[in-house]
């Protein structure tokens, strides 16, 4: 039996919260736990606690920049963020689209000055894995920053760090150095990275709704929020279909047989012959519409490496979808791929 646990064992900088039996708490329908700034496991129950500011502790002081969001043993911590140069084509990827709606927004601050409403403005970029959503936003975020030297940007990993850890961090836990002028928050995976997501609880917690609302003055900067989501359907009505959480939807689907056309040759840095292009319509490979920009890299890599023809990876990739819907649907009936996937059928 677990005896004398009380909040006498708090840790330094951080009060007990809550504690759970794990072996009780598993058997409840939900397996709900509340979040916490930090956990600890002991025997059969888990320990949680939060962080307590210490009276007349300096809020830490966030300098323009760019800042990957994560915890540390005083609460969440910014840690210098170095964006990944990649080579894009602009006139394909979405990050123009991003730049309009941005610029608009940090060029119209007068407005909400008027309205007397937050300088606050939301966009959730959507659509399916592998299209662009990160690389258009890396590249509009990166043209903000040039054209506007006292920009912040933060990045917050949501697998990783809870919304309410995130809500005190603006609210109570920083402040900003006078040369900074405004801040972009970057929100990576809303909604989860599967199908089944996060706790639907986790989607709406007030921490969350509480940020997006600017509740206690969260935005002391004029703020452009840009959240992805590759399973919008995980989002609850009252985050993907609330102006003033989120303003607007912005949608990035696989690219069209003339955009294929045209990252393919930027990839591979040459011409396609009229037999390449052929290999990416649709009308002649049934597959190919589906087709996202990570799937055209790999047929770049993929030719090269193993000194083929495009027709040929093209084929292979139809072909690998196709297997995968049929033993995606097979585990669902039970554990693990089918030997077939593996090659092991009979058949």
């Amino acid at each position: 039996m677990f005896m004398d646990i009380s909040p006498k064992i708090d840790i330094a900088g951080f009060k007990l919260k809550n504690i759970t039996n794990l072996k009780t708490h598993a058997e409840k329908c939900d397996g709900f736990i509340p979040e916490s700034d930090l956990s600890l496991q002991s025997g059969d129950y888990l320990l949680q606690y939060d962080y307590q500011k210490v009276e007349n502790q300096k809020s830490m002081t966030i300098k323009p920049g760019s800042y990957n969001l994560a915890k540390g043993l005083a609460g969440l911590e910014l840690a210098p963020l170095e964006f990944v140069n990649r080579e894009i084509l602009t006139s394909i990827t979405n990050s123009v689209t991003i730049l309009k709606e941005a610029e608009i927004f940090f060029n119209s601050l007068h407005i909400y000055d008027e309205l007397k409403q937050p300088k606050k403005r939301g966009i959730i970029l959507f659509g399916a894995p592998g299209n662009g959503k990160s690389i258009s936003t890396i590249q509009a975020v990166k043209d903000l920053q040039a054209k506007d030297s006292g920009t912040v940007v933060i990045n917050w990993p949501t697998s990783e760090v809870e919304a309410h850890s995130v809500f005190k961090f603006f609210t109570s836990y920083s402040e900003y150095d006078p040369t900074c002028t405004k801040l972009i928050l970057i929100v990576e995976d809303l909604g989860g990275s599967s199908h089944e997501g996060y706790s639907k609880r986790d989607e709406v917690s007030s921490s969350l709704l509480n940020l997006l609302d600017g509740i206690n003055n969260v935005f002391k900067l004029p703020t452009l929020i840009l959240s992805t989501t590759n399973y919008p359907e995980n989002l609850m009505q009252s985050l993907a279909d609330r102006p003033g959480r989120f303003d607007k939807m912005i949608e990035i689907g696989p690219p069209n047989f003339e955009e294929r056309i045209q990252l393919l040759e930027f990839m591979a840095r040459r011409s396609l012959t009229e037999d390449e292009k052929n290999s990416l319509d649709n009308t002649v490979n049934k597959g190919t519409a589906h087709f996202s920009i990570a799937h055209l890299q790999e047929i770049v890599i993929r030719s090269r490496l193993h000194n083929c023809s495009i027709d040929t990876v093209v084929k292979e990739l139809i072909s690998h979808t196709e297997r995968f819907k049929i033993d995606f649907t097979k585990v669902k009936k039970k554990t693990g791929f089918s030997a077939s996937y593996f090659g092991d059928s009979d058949d």
